[in-house]
C-alpha cells in the first residue's frame, strides 16, 4: 500500500500556495496545519485502510480497547462461544436496562483517549473487536507515514489554516468548498471499490438457531 509522508505534503502545500519550494521557518506550523487535516480527513469516513482488528481479553465484563482507537467510528464486537456471535452495541445511558444474556455491550471513556467496552454477558472472556485507528502523527523525519490514498486532499484543507494564520478575517469559504469536493471524491472512490459485504441472518448475528425459542 502507497504511503505519504509529512514531507510529501508540505511540498505540495507550498505549490499550491505559489511558492516554489518548501520554507523551512514556516514548516512547523504548517505541519500542525497538516496534521489537523489529516484528523478532520480519517473522521470524515471509515476508511478501510485504517480499520483493524484486535482481540481482547473480556475481565469481570470490561476490555480496553486499543490505545490507537479512534472513538469517532463505529466499533463492531464479537466473541465466539462455539459459534460467532455479535454483540449488539448500545448506548451508554441504555446500559442500566441490559442484563446477562442480552448479547449486548457499550463503550465508556474511563480517561483522556482511554476506552473500554463493557457487557453483562457472563459468558463473554474474549471479544474480537473491529475499529479504526486513529490517525497517525506525522513527523519531520518521515518515518512516521499515512496510508491516505491523496495527499492533495490533505494540502488543500491545510491551505485553509494557513490562509487563517496569516489573516485571521481571511474569507476561506472557496478553499472549503475545494477541499470538501476534494474529500468527498476520495470518500466516492473508496466506496466504489468497496467490496461487498455478505448478508448476516439473524440466527448468526444472535448465536441462535431455529427452533431455540
Amino acid at each position: 500500500m502507497a504511503t505519504i509522508n509529512q514531507s510529501d505534503i508540505l511540498t505540495t502545500l507550498a505549490y499550491l500556495l505559489g511558492e516554489r519550494s518548501v520554507n523551512a521557518t514556516t514548516s512547523a506550523p504548517r505541519a500542525d496545519f497538516v496534521q489537523q487535516t489529516l484528523v478532520e480527513a480519517y473522521q470524515a469516513y471509515p476508511w478501510r485502510f485504517a480499520r483493524t482488528n484486535a482481540t481482547l481479553i473480556v475481565s469481570s465484563g470490561i476490555a480496553t480497547l486499543p490505545t490507537n482507537y479512534d472513538d469517532s467510528q463505529q466499533v463492531h464486537v464479537k466473541f465466539n462461544n462455539g459459534v460467532d456471535t455479535e454483540l449488539d452495541l448500545v448506548d451508554p445511558d441504555d446500559a442500566e436496562d441490559l442484563e446477562n444474556g442480552d448479547r449486548a455491550a457499550w463503550i465508556e471513556s474511563v480517561a483522556d483517549d482511554v476506552f473500554v467496552i463493557k457487557t453483562k454477558d457472563a459468558d463473554v472472556t474474549t471479544a474480537l473487536v473491529r475499529y479504526q485507528k486513529k490517525p497517525p502523527v506525522l513527523d519531520q523525519s518521515g518515518t512516521i507515514v499515512t496510508p491516505y490514498p491523496n495527499k492533495m486532499t490533505i494540502a488543500l484543507g491545510a491551505r485553509r489554516y494557513v490562509k487563517l494564520g496569516q489573516n485571521p478575517d481571511a474569507d476561506i469559504s472557496q478553499d472549503e468548498k475545494i477541499f470538501q469536493n476534494k474529500l468527498s471524491q476520495d470518500i466516492a472512490f473508496q466506496q466504489v471499490n468497496s467490496p461487498r459485504k455478505r448478508r448476516k441472518t439473524a440466527q448468526s448475528q444472535t448465536g441462535s438457531n431455529t427452533g431455540d425459542f
